[in-house]
């Protein structure tokens, strides 16, 4: 039977959480959960999201469902808001949560620490002003609340939008690892790096293993061998260079 991962997008419809100018926490939340579904398709395991569009649904209708549904593992996710220089993701648990709760969300926020390269802000238990998340008191299962940067950072903000790829595929990853399943990797030929896309970077990277500056993963060799003769040479990198910019092939 495969595991079950339940996403929750915090806030909706009325409810636009943070906000900064015409930027609204529900809408960054959603794109990221969205996100997340779209990778997690063809994996090991069943995805549910609380809301799939701009709605408001009530915490204790959101954790019934993961409830009823049988959840192995809920997430929420939100972003953050304080002052202009606050910085930084942070998680928070059940303020009763045990240490493989507290376990799991630390790879979490591992996660999109290596992502985002912002501020890790640590495992919190509780809530900032009251006792408990209701997401995180009213669920059955292991679950965490995910703070993803603040949205009234203007520096947190481009992050987060450059990121984003990024950071739903640690998610992504994570979140089946938590379950106890396995990431299936599909293997895109010069995405070295596993965002999803063919870039200059990937080029570097190929061209650093073929001088013998940086080891490469076996995945990571099997998308930087452009050529499939079974090595990373400097021709891979051009290959992947010449894909980035678009012009492969004419």
């Amino acid at each position: 039977m495969s595991k079950k991962i339940y996403i929750d997008p915090g806030h909706g419809g009325v409810q636009p959480g943070a906000v900064k100018g015409s930027r609204k926490e529900k809408d960054d939340v959603l794109r990221i959960a969205l996100k997340i579904k779209e990778l997690l398709k063809g994996q090991d395991c069943e995805v549910r999201l609380s809301r799939e569009t701009d709605v408001d649904v009530d915490i204790n209708d959101r954790c019934k469902d993961a409830n009823s549904w049988g959840a192995d593992y809920f997430l929420s996710i939100h972003r953050n808001s304080a002052g202009a220089t606050a910085t930084g993701n942070e998680i928070w648990i059940y303020s009763k949560a045990t240490d493989i709760t507290e376990a799991k969300a630390r790879n979490l926020l591992n996660a999109v620490t290596k992502a985002t390269g912002l501020k890790d802000r640590g495992v919190h238990k509780g809530a900032v002003s009251y006792s408990d998340y209701g997401v995180n008191k009213y669920t059955n299962m292991h679950s965490a609340l995910i703070e993803l940067g603040f949205i009234s950072n203007d520096g947190d903000n481009k992050v987060f939008d450059e990121t984003l790829d990024k950071t739903a595929l640690e998610l992504s990853k994570t979140l089946l690892s938590l379950v106890g399943a396995q990431w299936k990797a599909e293997t895109v030929k010069g995405d070295v790096n596993g965002d999803g896309k063919v870039t200059a970077a990937d080029a570097r990277e190929a061209l650093r293993a073929s001088a013998k500056l940086e080891t490469l993963t076996e995945e990571q060799k099997k998308a930087a061998d452009m050529n499939g003769d079974g090595k990373v040479t400097a021709a891979d990198s051009r290959e992947i260079l010449t894909e980035a910019a678009g012009i492969y092939g004419a």
